[in-house]
């Protein structure tokens, strides 16, 4: 069975169960994941994030407002 088959048949199961005790184990598996989104961003993604961060740690960041500001007439589309 393919992820998308497994995933649709156990949502029907999830749908169709009226035992909270089974949600309430299958939620307690959902919230003991980390939430590591980050990791599964692509890795140009994650270099830009990081070279940001630099450069407001270097004082070299525009405050938002500044920023919203200048690109205000895109805004609006």
């Amino acid at each position: 069975m393919n992820l998308t088959n497994a995933k649709a048949s156990l949502a029907k199961r999830i749908l169709n169960t009226e035992s909270k005790e089974i949600i309430g184990y299958i939620t307690a598996i959902f919230e003991s994941q980390p939430n590591n989104w980050f990791e599964e961003l692509p890795e140009s993604v994650k270099v830009s994030v990081a070279k940001g961060l630099k450069q407001s740690r270097m004082g070299e960041g525009r405050p938002h407002s500044e920023v919203m500001q200048k690109h205000k007439k895109w805004l609006n589309k």
